[in-house]
């Protein structure tokens, strides 16, 4: 293994291990050879190489089976998904530009709902939006209908990393949510009858008007990122995170 003075000598390690997988094609579920093997045909000590194995584990290249040894791990999103929103949370600037790939990727989707959406996605999402609206008229929190509203609007293109990233923007407008002037109950019902009148479009087929509602909303969710206070420390989220729907 190469040394540098630059590089911690586990990350160093980490690399050589993905080079490894590189180079003898191991797919997901492969054995690596043992940490001896390794060593030896690496270049490297066993306290690198392990160091080096806990990183990869962590990025879900691999996984450690007690016992057994050490496997290249199937692929997967997760990792990237899971870790994502404590990162971006508290930097202001990344979260306006996440809401603008958020705003473009939505958008841009709409179009093929419209044509995937079946009579039975159509009922689930009017339920929701029915609950959402109850709720928002006994002053009550729907986070819950509303995350469940947006996994159900886009699992009709059976796009599970798709679905991963919705998701993933919901988590991370949801942990800002304290930080934005909070919402009295009217806003909260007019964001549920937003999406009663989405289900409405949909079901209609107007295109159009469903592209148009979606860019209007995503103007309003930027008006008020722009009132974050960007330079101050994250804090926890404890304000209802209905706040931020998306």
């Amino acid at each position: 293994m190469k040394t540098s003075s630059r590089q911690p000598a586990y990350k160093l390690a980490a690399t050589e291990v993905k080079r490894y997988i590189e180079a003898h094609r191991l797919a997901g579920g492969d054995p690596l050879p043992s940490e001896a093997t390794l060593c030896q045909e690496l270049g490297m000590s066993r306290a690198s190489l392990r160091e080096g194995l806990k990183a990869l584990e962590s990025l879900g290249i691999i996984r450690t089976r007690h016992g057994e040894g050490v496997f290249v791990a199937h692929f997967s999103f997760d990792p990237i998904v899971h870790n994502l929103p404590y990162s971006i949370a508290a930097q202001g600037a990344s979260l306006r530009e996440l809401l603008e790939v958020r705003a473009a990727l939505e958008v841009g989707m709409v179009a093929q709902i419209a044509q995937r959406v079946g009579p039975a996605d159509v009922a689930a999402l009017r339920q929701l939006a029915r609950r959402m609206l109850e709720r928002s008229e006994r002053g009550e929190s729907f986070a819950e209908e509303d995350r469940a509203f947006h996994a159900a609007l886009f699992r009709c293109l059976g796009n599970a990393f798709l679905l991963s990233l919705v998701d993933l923007f919901w988590q991370v407008f949801t942990r800002l949510a304290d930080r934005l002037p909070a919402p009295d109950q009217a806003a909260q019902r007019a964001t549920a009858l937003d999406h009663l009148r989405v289900v409405d479009m949909l079901e209609s087929g107007d295109v159009q008007a469903l592209e148009q509602a979606h860019r209007q909303h995503f103007d309003e969710i930027s008006r008020r990122l722009r009132s974050l206070d960007t330079d101050g420390p994250p804090e926890e989220v404890l304000a209802d995170p209905s706040s931020l729907s998306p």
